[in-house]
């Protein structure tokens, strides 16, 4: 991709999130209030999916549009059903369900796309320190960025309806 030739290129990256579930480790599927998924999805799925249809049209008119989901590593159920992966144990149900849900989007939007030059892609930052990642996390916010900004800068050739953190695929 070439952005001097191309300055109508359109990016959506899809950043807001919150998690509400309390706990890492302690909150699960039985305890979490119907309250608190419905707020998390409102912010980490809903909103991001309204952003989204809004800003199409203007995506669809660039020569290079770039759609960037915000994931994480949480929504993989393939490690959340790995007992040796490094996420198994954590288990807050409304944030990793509404960041799954987040990746289906990300692929029925691809799919949809398919046949356009815009890329859609999710994206784990990884753990960034943020106020949502907090002072424990390990990578600062200018790392965190990079598989964004990758995403966002894509080539035409470059992959859609995939699931990356710094250039590697993650396991949906």
């Amino acid at each position: 991709m070439n952005l001097s030739r191309n300055f109508y290129l359109w990016i959506s990256s899809n950043n807001a999130g919150v998690f509400l579930d309390g706990d890492w480790l302690t909150s699960n599927a039985t305890s979490v209030s119907i309250n608190i998924i419905r707020q998390t999805f409102n912010t980490n799925f809903f909103g991001l999916v309204e952003l989204t249809q809004v800003l199409l049209p203007l995506i669809l008119n660039s020569p290079s549009g770039r759609i960037v989901n915000m994931s994480s590593i949480e929504a993989s159920l393939t490690l959340h059903a790995t007992p040796n992966s490094p996420i198994y144990d954590s288990k807050p149900f409304a944030y990793n369900a509404s960041k799954a849900a987040v990746n289906a989007f990300t692929i029925h939007l691809a799919h949809e796309l398919r046949n356009t030059p815009v890329k859609i892609n999710s994206a784990h930052p990884g753990w960034v320190k943020t106020e949502l990642g907090g002072e424990g996390a390990m990578m600062d916010i200018a790392e965190g960025a990079k598989t964004g900004v990758e995403l966002a800068m894509l080539p035409d050739d470059g992959p859609s309806g995939g699931f990356f953190h710094l250039g590697e695929p993650v396991p949906w």
